[in-house]
């Protein structure tokens, strides 16, 4: 009997961490761009060269959109564009063809960079 018990509690125990797991009650609607989004359209750079940040710098400071975020992916021909907000988690490799454009809570540019 106990045994049955103690099953009984251990599974709703993990119910319950798994529930609070998949829970997120801070999350907010932003109007941020959304990166899927820009990263589906077709960019027009030409691959054979590297992303240049230095025509996009003008960015910084503006609220980013969608299209915003695609003119600047074309502009600093970029191949790929990963637009990342604070405490994002991204990965540390290096792509010379993308362009990384971090943005504040806001969907204000707060920098630009390749890589």
């Amino acid at each position: 009997m106990t045994g049955t018990l103690a099953r009984t509690a251990l599974f709703g125990l993990s119910l319950t961490l798994l529930a609070a797991c998949s829970s997120n009650p801070e999350k907010t609607q932003d109007k941020a761009p959304d990166s899927s989004k820009a990263m589906l359209s077709e960019p027009t750079a030409d691959f054979d060269s590297r992303c240049d940040a230095d025509p996009v710098h003008d960015l910084i400071g503006e609220q980013l959109d969608d299209e915003m975020a695609v003119e600047a992916r074309d502009k600093a021909d970029a191949r790929f564009l990963r637009i990342t907000r604070p405490n994002q988690p991204v990965t540390m490799d290096y792509n010379s063809q993308r362009l990384n454009i971090d943005i504040d809570n806001a969907g204000v540019v707060l920098q630009v960079s390749c890589g």
